[in-house]
């Protein structure tokens, strides 16, 4: 997993992008930004804030990094590293049809397995989503480098091939096939084996799957350097006033697709990361919109309008990034407070096949003084109840030419790992922020 993490962070070698929180300011307001997002992250979050900028030049640079995990970490190192899944299988298959054969830890080591298999056929994915920006607001133009990606790991268990059918030895009488236990199928420490046949073998074996990877983990991944150049102009409306801006973007992109063994500790995904990258570049357009006034921001994105593609190795289809929409509001009383939220008008595809996303949230920021700024707000994925409610922080501190800003993310749903309770969804981002001039 450590070589997931660095491959992503170097956008290298990590399906598909959500809308990723990102920036210094956004992360802490429950992901908030395509009506509150400052200068140098406008080009991300909607380039028609540009028009609406509150410095002559801002400049940020800033990394953080997300996990996703359900329902699969924990699983697998038990299969790989408690129950020893491969050799246990092997064991039980080889000593077909002998019966009183198995040890009652290679009995014990099968039931353990069983019942994390039927657990990960419940649903199941991790996605490692590091993020990276340098952006450029000069007036109303913006230029960054952002970097974002998604590599996911997925557990794929086929439910019809669960049952311990086994194919005998050649030495013991090849082309036999035996079910275990034979003997009282409802008691786990039965070990008798019993006769069946092929059909019964290829239809519900588990060996059968696991060998001709019906059940398997499945690495995929994307990872893109975009580079926007963005420009918005602003009209006045008789009482308010209209932006509207376009980003036109060069992308980099790395597909990466592999299947391995569900026996594979998830330390190890990382030896199976060689040889299943593809690189190709592509250009993106978003294009935003704004309304606004003194005290009122109302704006609406949409990003990867063009629907971009990218390479994958042979056999697989191109991975396409799908449009995203997005609509926000951001309220301000004074030079002391905002309040922003933001919703997804598309449902994204994440990393995690059959895993969406839609989220909504939103959130205060809170500037007591001018060289700090307090942030928090709280987000929910509308079309996935597993994260539950994603609970948000960020503060800021530092003379107007030079703040560092944190932020941080955690939802209220926790998994497993290693006996622990970790966050289902977890986000932190650090960064440093330049501005110069005034509005």
């Amino acid at each position: 997993m450590k070589k997931l993490i660095y491959l992503g962070l170097l956008t290298s070698s990590v399906l598909a992008l959500e809308f990723q929180p990102l920036g210094y300011e956004s992360i802490g307001m429950g992901g908030a930004g395509v009506a509150n997002a400052s200068g140098s992250v406008a080009s991300y979050y909607n380039p028609a804030l540009l028009a609406k900028r509150r410095y002559t030049v801002e400049i940020s640079v800033g990394a953080g990094i997300g996990i996703r995990e359900i329902n699969l970490v924990d699983h697998i190192d038990k299969l790989a590293n408690d129950y020893d899944l491969t050799d246990t299988i092997d064991t039980i298959s080889h000593n077909a049809p002998k019966s009183h054969s198995n040890t009652q830890e290679t009995i014990d080591n099968i039931n353990g397995a069983l019942n994390e298999i039927y657990a990960l056929s419940v649903g199941n994915g991790l996605s490692i989503m590091p993020t990276a920006e340098v952006g450029f607001q000069i007036g109303n133009f913006g230029l960054a480098v952002y970097g974002l990606g998604e590599a996911s790991a997925r557990a794929v268990i086929d439910r019809q091939h669960l049952y311990l059918i086994f194919k005998a030895d050649e030495k013991d009488g090849g082309g036999y096939y035996y079910y275990y236990p034979g003997k009282d199928k409802n008691d786990p420490n039965s070990d008798i084996y019993g006769a069946t046949d092929y059909d019964s073998y290829k239809k519900y074996s588990l060996e059968y799957a696991l060998d001709n990877n019906l059940t398997y983990i499945d690495l995929n991944g994307l990872a893109i350097a975009e580079v926007p150049v963005s420009y918005a102009t602003k009209f006045d409306m008789n009482g308010f006033d209209l932006s509207v801006g376009a980003s036109i973007k060069y992308i980099e992109g790395v597909t990466y697709k592999s299947i391995v063994s569900l026996g594979t500790d998830s330390n190890d995904l990382e030896d199976e990361l060689d040889g299943g990258d593809k690189e190709s570049s592509n250009y993106g357009l978003d294009l935003g919109i704004l309304i606004s006034n003194d005290n009122f921001n109302l704006g609406l994105v949409g990003k990867y309008l063009n629907s971009p593609k990218f390479k994958t190795i042979d056999g697989y289809p191109d991975e396409e990034i799908k449009p995203m929409i997005r609509g926000g509001v951001n309220f301000s009383f004074g030079d002391m407070v905002d309040f922003a939220m933001d919703i997804d008008l598309t449902t994204n595809k994440t990393g995690i096949k059959g895993y969406d996303s839609q989220y909504i949230g939103g959130g205060i920021n809170f500037r007591p003084a001018s060289w700090f700024s307090l942030r928090m707000g709280a987000m929910r994925n509308m079309v996935a109840d597993e994260e539950g409610t994603i609970l948000t922080a960020g503060l800021g501190f530092g003379l107007k030419w030079i703040q560092f800003d944190i932020a941080a993310q955690a939802s209220t749903e926790t998994g497993t790992y290693d006996g622990n309770e970790i966050p289902r969804y977890m986000k932190v981002n650090a960064a440093l922020i330049s501005r110069w001039g005034s509005k």
